[in-house]
């Protein structure tokens, strides 16, 4: 902090801190006595409370304090409140004032503004310096323009639009692919749209998916509908792979794919393929879990990854992710705005996101779901929750009502105090039906991923799926022709 008295820097940066630290009474102390002393940043950051209290006249006074005191960032914030108020002239005052400070907001701010009166060699100008500040957004206005939608000057339009695209603007790179269309760039316009997908433009994804659909790859237009349909909520994109998935006669994909934007009634066949196969044992471990912990109240701390209930307090735990009793959907912690990804009890869940990526489980990818047209909602996302925490080992899920019953957190325990699940033979076809009941187009697999979890050796017929454990225990399962439990045994191995 040059420049200012040296009485002024040390209460302006203690000034910061607190605000940062959220104790403004302080603050406010140490920032006027910063700004008594000859700091305007004490006045700005003055400005800032008042704004974040809802004192805005008391907010504006604090920051023309400020900006006729030299302060570029205060003239910026006036800027754009006389902006928002309609007054235009005063704006553009305030904005110059910023902009002849180096602001990078008020240069861009009064380009966007010079252009929108018509002063477009003005604004040009003003996007070139605001893009030396480090703008892609004003890359983005300079391809925008000398694009002149496909009737310009093209070279330099994708000369702008790749700048800003390399800086991380999704909206230059999809852009970016128009232009290379129109300069006879085909491989390039592709080149540009993955790129604007992967930097989560909500059209990009789509368009690839129909360039490929009309290139006659199936596969690869698939693939690029379902990240648009997931990343972007795009109804055309839910449409078309609907539309593919009927031609090629799977009729569960089509359903599942058709309903995703508007509110799901079932699972994907990849999410029950992978659900089945670990449904019985998640039974068991939540069965375990509960007679363990029993019911009671539930206090959590996301940094400690701590949960007390019943005077109990257990470690491990994974935040997984919360379900709305109010719109019916379920949002995975990783994908929540009010939370880091980086908060001790969400890092684990990366693994549960990274699986669904790698095995294309669009359940266990995708942030949001809206599970409305299941017949019980609430349900449907605990079952989802359960058996993707198999991921993670452990002991399984408890969940606590927040928001007054409006939403339901869960957790996911991996605790080694608490007791593991033993195979049992005489539990195991209560856990194979009730698992089956939930799965009923896999109960094959349900049987099989059972006996897997728990080391049996397994011999299979056509009719029969039989399991010896290790420790001698025996379930075998008989199935009829279309693939249904018919019945199931247990008891111990022979000799």
């Amino acid at each position: 902090m040059t420049g200012y008295p040296a009485g002024s820097v040390e209460p302006y940066e203690r000034g910061v801190e607190a605000r940062r630290d959220g104790n403004l009474a302080e603050a406010e102390k140490l920032l006027k006595q910063a700004f008594e002393a000859g700091h305007p940043g004490g006045a700005h950051e003055l400005g800032g409370i008042a704004a974040q209290l809802g004192a805005d006249r008391e907010a504006v006074a604090w920051w023309r304090r400020a900006a006729e005191a030299g302060l570029p960032e205060s003239a910026f914030e006036l800027g754009y409140g006389a902006e928002r108020d309609g007054d235009l002239d005063a704006a553009e005052r305030w904005y110059r004032q910023a902009a002849e400070g180096g602001h990078l907001g008020g240069t861009l701010n009064l380009g966007i503004l010079l252009e929108n009166r018509g002063d477009v060699d003005e604004a040009m100008g003003l996007y070139r310096r605001a893009w030396e500040l480090g703008s892609d957004k004003a890359a983005f206005n300079l391809g925008r323009l000398y694009d002149a939608d496909g009737k310009g000057d093209l070279e330099a339009a994708e000369s702008w639009y790749a700048r800003a695209a390399e800086r991380g603007n999704g909206g230059a790179a999809f852009n970016l692919g128009f232009v290379r269309q129109d300069r006879g760039d085909p491989a390039g316009q592709l080149e540009a749209w993955r790129r604007a997908a992967d930097l989560g433009h909500p059209k990009a994804a789509f368009g690839l998916g129909v360039e490929a659909e009309n290139a006659g790859d199936e596969d690869a237009a698939i693939g690029w509908f379902r990240r648009s349909v997931q990343e972007a909520g795009v109804e055309q994109a839910a449409r078309r792979l609907g539309d593919l998935y009927r031609r090629r006669g799977d009729a569960r994909s089509a359903r599942f794919w058709s309903e995703f934007v508007s509110g799901l009634s079932c699972y994907s066949p990849e999410f029950e393929a992978f659900a089945a196969a670990g449904s019985a044992a998640a039974i068991q471990r939540q069965d375990v879990l509960n007679a363990a912990v029993g019911d009671g109240d539930i206090a959590f701390d996301l940094d400690a990854r701590t949960l007390t209930s019943g005077g109990r307090t257990f470690h491990g735990v994974t935040f997984l992710g919360s379900f709305s009793h109010v719109s019916d959907t379920w949002l995975w912690a990783w994908a929540n705005p009010n939370y880091e990804n980086d908060v001790a009890a969400i890092v684990p869940l990366a693994a549960v996101r990274e699986y669904g990526e790698r095995h294309a489980v669009p359940e266990l990818s995708a942030g949001r779901l809206d599970l409305c047209d299941f017949p019980d909602p609430h349900q449907a996302a605990t079952t989802m929750v359960v058996a993707a925490a198999a991921l993670l080992g452990g002991n399984g899920v408890r969940s606590c009502r927040v928001n007054d019953g409006q939403g339901s957190f869960y957790f996911h325990l991996d605790d080694p105090s608490l007791p593991a699940a033993e195979f049992d033979p005489l539990s195991a076809t209560r856990l194979l039906m009730a698992a089956a009941e939930i799965f009923p187009t896999e109960q094959r697999r349900v049987v099989r991923g059972f006996l897997a979890h728990h080391g049996c050796r397994i011999r299979e017929s056509e009719e029969v799926v039989e399991g010896i454990a290790p420790q001698g225990g025996q379930v075998t399962v008989a199935f009829t022709p279309d693939g249904l439990i018919k019945a199931a045994s247990a008891g111990h191995a022979a000799g």
